[in-house]
């Protein structure tokens, strides 16, 4: 049985502050509102607590953990668009024999860490002394502390050398893919002696900067795929089903045009967010790969460093992530032609049918106009009897018995109502007909 002592165990959590397509202001909240709140959880976790330093961006803090001397910090950095933060605890004194069981009690001392749309991931480093360096006994220990921490067996391991310390990455993932599941990423690094262990803590700065961008590139596809999926889902919606020509019905086209104008802006919006993401993975894999040569470079000069397996995660996201989001965009781009194609048609359709509904309603007032003032003359005509002394009206005047003047009145009514209407359904054909002249001159041009 491997004796491992000063067990160590790390959590490197991040999440975005900044940066297009969200609002990060109620993510912020939640984040001060979850460091102002640590003093209180440190207080009620361990006891016999000696020292606690809170300061505005790092909490030290010694203790007692079910009788096992605990000291560790809790730290918070700003990375530019992305906060940071690591929580480390570790057996004190360093002679101190662990059993299995007091990494679930370090687990303890991590409070509920919020998480939000913004939360890029986290990553687990346990550490520790161990008295043996075999490859099968160095595993076993591997396996039984990941899980006792995850509760669950590794999918995936990769294996490495820190300065002659052995190094295990391990995750699960509910595919074969680099993406873990959350709270599954886990560095387990076994040091065979105290100058290892100190040396590796001038390390953490550089562990924080490149577990930050390897986090980033997966907050990256990850969205890129969701954005994918919404993209299409945007598409779809747009194609439109267009009624027979003569038989639209305008207000269901205009509110097609605005819904159409909405997704085209969201299709428009989204498929810029995914060419960002593609240069977020660019940006972000180049300083990912920039770290990495940094770690391996200071580290081989204090012992055996192979880091080949962190390397493993670049030619992922080269040969997988690249590519998929280059094709992704190549394959997405030219519907953003076709829906503001299908748009444009809409909008032609509706201007259309607008202009013919102006039109037949100026055509309309002409019409009433033109019959409605030619009744009016008529009407203002003083002089009528004559009309009244044809015989059909004279004899429709002696069966009513009418007075003269109510017969001019009468006489002058129905004839300017008369006139009226003839006149206003020869203004309506004049109009037809020079509609149907203009409509035959401009098929002729074409």
């Amino acid at each position: 049985m491997i004796n491992y002592s000063y067990l160590t165990l790390d959590l490197f959590a991040y999440t975005l502050i900044k940066g297009l397509g969200f609002d990060s202001s109620n993510s912020l909240k939640e984040y001060q509102q979850f460091w102002q709140q640590l003093p209180d959880y440190v207080n009620s976790s361990l006891h016999d607590v000696y020292a606690l330093k809170p300061s505005e961006d790092k909490l030290n803090f010694s203790g007692k953990l079910d009788d096992y001397p605990v000291d560790g910090n809790y730290q918070s950095f700003n990375l530019g668009d992305t906060q940071a933060f690591v929580f480390d605890r570790s057996a004190n004194p360093k002679d101190t024999k662990n059993s299995v069981n007091y990494l679930s009690q370090l687990k303890t001392l991590t409070p509920d860490f919020p998480t939000t749309d913004l939360t890029l991931g986290q990553t687990w480093m346990i550490s520790g002394w161990v008295s043996s360096s075999q490859d099968d006994e160095l595993e076993n220990l591997a396996q039984t502390l990941y899980k006792t921490l995850v509760g669950q067996e590794w999918d995936h391991q990769r294996i490495g050398q820190f300065m002659g310390a052995t190094v295990f990455e391990v995750w699960r993932s509910p595919q074969l893919s680099d993406k873990p599941t959350a709270n599954s990423h886990t560095l387990i690094i076994f040091y065979t002696n105290d100058n290892q262990m100190e040396a590796a803590g001038k390390f953490y700065r550089y562990w924080l900067h490149l577990l930050c961008y390897r986090h980033k590139i997966w907050y990256a596809y990850t969205y890129s795929r969701q954005l994918k999926q919404e993209l299409q889902d945007e598409f779809n919606q747009i194609i439109p089903s267009f009624p027979t020509p003569g038989c639209y019905d305008l207000d269901k086209l205009k509110r097609d045009l605005n819904n159409n104008r909405h997704i085209l802006f969201r299709y428009s919006q989204k498929l810029n967010l995914l060419a960002n993401q593609q240069q977020t993975i660019i940006t972000n894999l180049y300083n990912y790969q920039s770290y990495l040569n940094l770690i391996e470079t200071q580290a081989t000069k204090l012992g055996t460093t192979d880091l080949t397996f962190l390397n493993a995660f670049s030619q992922t996201v080269e040969k997988h992530y690249q590519p998929q989001l280059e094709q992704d965009i190549a394959s997405l781009t030219p519907s953003l032609g076709t829906l503001q194609g299908l748009t444009d048609t809409v909008r032609g359709i509706v201007e259309i049918e607008q202009a013919q509904r102006d039109r037949n309603f100026q055509n309309n007032i002409a019409i009433v106009g033109v019959g409605l003032g030619t009744a009016s003359i008529l009407a203002s005509v003083p002089d009528l009897e004559m009309i009244t002394e044809l015989p059909p009206v004279n004899a429709y005047i002696t069966h009513w018995q009418l007075s003269k003047p109510q017969a001019n009145f009468v006489v002058s009514l129905n004839v300017s109502i008369f006139t009226g209407v003839w006149v206003a359904i020869f203004t309506a054909i004049v109009i037809k007909l020079g509609e149907l002249l203009r409509s035959k001159k401009s098929s002729e041009w074409r």
